[in-house]
């Protein structure tokens, strides 16, 4: 019994969930890389392409800063099991500019609209996983290993102008957004422009973020319509050997509800792997 069950897990794990998945499309690939990028980024194919996206414009550039490496940058890829399974293809508007810094990963079903003066400077490891929307009209710096999860909106415009009597002013449509590193934007959220998210910040789901948040301790979380500081000393666990160390605990002591956190684990435990 225990054999059968191991290969119908495996069967679910590798078999059924290729055929659902985005595949690698080596004609995109090939495409988006030498239309967006300089000839000499270009022919290390950076960017590697999944599935069908749709592209609305070819005007813009993309540039690869301190690093480019082949396949660094994975677009409109599933990541099985998660809510991006289910998605369509990512939409890509880019006018302006986007920046790559490192590795990079936008899933499927994102929308990614950069404006003809805008800015989109993804930093090394950043993820934005389905179901996005992110507009750069004016600046969008996103820091490394942060993360942007379903159904978030990203938009640093409001579209229109808006005439506000009580001061007699007309603002910007579009002002910059800065999320630092290791910050987790969580599902449903929206970042408006104006918002700057300090490095390591838990943005908590279903939050509105449109003011400078520069002030609060690193490790807090934020949150609520309009958001407002809850709580510090919080950090989503990056690394794989601390989830797996922990996962381990969890298996060998099923009435546990906790993991303690000793004296010798540290902060940066919480890092992504080296």
């Amino acid at each position: 019994m225990k054999l059968i069950n191991k290969i119908r897990k495996e069967y679910s794990l590798k078999i059924v969930r290729i055929f659902w998945c985005h595949w690698f499309n080596p004609i995109y690939t090939l495409y988006i890389n030498f239309v967006f990028f300089p000839i000499r980024q270009a022919i290390k194919f950076p960017v590697f392409v999944f599935g069908w996206p749709k592209l609305f414009s070819q005007y813009g550039r993309m540039e690869c800063i301190d690093k480019c490496k082949t396949g660094m940058v994975r677009l409109n890829v599933t990541i099985p099991g998660g809510p991006q399974y289910a998605a369509g293809n990512s939409q890509l508007n880019i006018w302006g500019k986007v920046i790559f810094r490192g590795t990079c990963e936008i899933g499927s079903g994102n929308k990614i609209n950069v404006g003809e003066n805008g800015l989109l400077d993804l930093g090394d490891g950043t993820k934005i996983t389905s179901f996005c929307n992110v507009t750069a009209y004016s600046k969008i710096i996103i820091g490394a290993q942060s993360r942007i999860v379903h159904r978030c909106q990203v938009f640093d415009t409001n579209f229109h102008y808006i005439a506000d009597f009580n001061k007699n002013i007309v603002k910007k449509q579009a002002t910059p957004i800065f999320i630092g590193e290791y910050c987790w934007i969580c599902n449903s959220s929206t970042i408006t422009g104006g918002a700057i998210v300090p490095d390591k910040t838990i943005v908590a789901s279903n939050s509105l973020v449109g003011k400078d948040f520069s002030a609060i301790p690193s490790e807090s979380i934020i949150g609520g319509i309009p958001a407002k500081l809850i709580s510090t000393g919080y950090r989503k666990i990056e690394s794989k050997n601390f989830q797996i160390k922990i996962n381990n605990y969890f298996k060998e002591n099923p009435d546990s509800i906790k993991f303690t956190l000793n004296d010798d684990i540290s902060h940066s435990f919480c890092n992504v792997d080296d």
